[in-house]
C-alpha cells in the first residue's frame, strides 16, 4: 500500500513544478524529495515526472493520471480523519433511537430528531419503535444508543435516564357515550365502566395510573380489556367497547367517533424519559447530557389536542 506521505510529496512537486520549491514548502532536503519520488515511481512502475536541469518539472502521461488519483486519495484521507475526530466528540456517526408510540404524536420524537439534525447534521439517525422494557434491555446491552420510554424507578447498571416531557392524561371515549355531556368528567362517574388498556406486560405506567384514578373516584380497580396498542384501544373506544386513559397527544390521532375529555380532580400525567448508557457511543452520551440540561422545544399543537374541554 502506498504511503500517503509519498502521495502528498508528489502532489507538492507537481504543483510547484520544482523539486527545490517543493522541498522548501515541506521543509525537507531536495535530495530527500528526489529520492522519495524515485521510490514512488518504483512502486508505481513508471516515471511520473520529467527531469531536466534547466527546465521546469513536467508530468508524464502516467503522472497526470496519477496526480488526479493522488489528490482524490488525500482528500478522502483528510475527510476520514476529520470524520473520525468528529465521531470521537459525538458529532458524527450512526444513532439508533428507540421510542414508544406516544412519543410521535406527543411531539417528543420529532423534537428530539430536530435537535439531532440541528446540532449534529452528520449523525445518521435510525428510529425504531419499541416498548419500554425492550428499549431498556437494548440500551443496557448497547444495541440501542438512546431511547424514549416511560420512566422506571430503577434501571440496569450503566443506564442513565432523564425525564424530558410530561403530558396530562385524558379520557378517550366514543362520541355517543353519555359521559361526553360532561365538559369535565367526574371520576366517580367512571365506576363500573370497562377500560381498554394496552398490554405492556407490566404494572408500571398506565396500570398504576388507572389504580390512582379508581382511588380518586372511590371505586375498585375497574374491569380491563387488554389491547395490543393504543391505536387498537382508540378504535375500540370509538366503537363503544370501553374507555381509554391515555396521554393527551393520542387525542390527535384523528380516529372518527373518538372524543377526549378531562377528568375532574385527576391531574396525573405520563412522563417520557430519555435513556442512554454511560459507556455508550460518544453520540449517545452527547445527546443525553445535552437534553439533561436543555428542554426540548415541542410545538404547542402537540401539547393541546383538539376535542378536549
Amino acid at each position: 500500500m502506498l504511503d500517503p506521505r509519498l502521495l502528498d510529496l508528489f502532489v507538492h512537486v507537481a504543483e510547484e513544478r520544482s523539486f527545490g520549491r517543493a522541498a522548501e514548502r515541506l521543509n525537507l532536503a531536495q535530495s530527500t524529495v528526489s529520492a522519495q519520488i524515485r521510490r514512488l515511481e518504483d512502486t508505481v512502475g513508471a516515471p511520473l515526472l520529467t527531469r531536466h536541469k534547466r527546465a521546469a518539472v513536467q508530468l508524464t502521461d502516467v503522472g497526470r493520471l496519477f496526480l488526479a488519483e493522488a489528490r482524490d486519495v488525500l482528500d478522502r484521507l483528510e475527510r476520514a480523519e476529520r470524520y473520525g475526530r468528529m465521531a470521537a466528540r459525538g458529532l458524527a456517526g450512526p444513532l439508533a433511537v428507540g421510542y414508544i408510540f406516544s412519543a410521535l404524536p406527543s411531539g417528543v420524537l420529532p423534537a428530539l430528531l430536530r435537535v439531532v439534525r440541528h446540532d449534529t447534521p452528520l449523525i445518521r439517525v435510525a428510529p425504531q419503535q419499541a416498548e419500554t422494557p425492550e428499549q431498556i434491555a437494548a440500551v443496557a446491552e448497547r444495541r440501542l444508543d438512546i431511547g424514549l420510554i416511560r420512566p422506571r424507578s430503577a434501571y440496569p447498571d450503566g443506564v442513565r435516564a432523564q425525564v424530558i416531557h410530561r403530558e396530562p392524561l385524558l379520557l378517550l371515549l366514543g362520541a355517543d357515550d353519555p359521559l361526553t355531556a360532561h365538559p369535565l368528567v367526574p371520576a366517580v362517574a367512571l365506576r363500573g365502566r370497562t377500560f381498554l388498556l394496552p398490554q405492556f406486560n407490566e404494572r408500571a405506567g398506565l396500570v398504576e395510573k388507572l389504580e390512582r384514578l379508581a382511588a380518586t373516584g372511590g371505586f375498585a380497580m375497574p374491569d380491563v380489556i387488554r389491547t395490543n396498542d393504543f391505536v387498537s384501544a382508540a378504535g375500540l373506544a370509538a366503537a363503544g367497547y370501553g374507555l381509554v386513559l391515555a396521554p393527551a397527544s393520542l387525542a390527535r390521532l384523528g380516529v372518527e367517533g373518538l372524543v377526549a375529555r378531562r377528568i375532574a380532580g385527576f391531574d396525573d400525567a405520563l412522563e417520557t424519559a430519555l435513556i442512554w448508557h454511560d459507556r455508550g457511543s460518544a453520540v449517545a452520551r452527547r445527546i443525553g447530557e445535552r437534553l439533561a440540561t436543555q428542554p426540548l422545544a415541542i410545538s404547542a399543537g402537540a401539547e393541546a389536542p383538539p376535542g378536549t374541554s
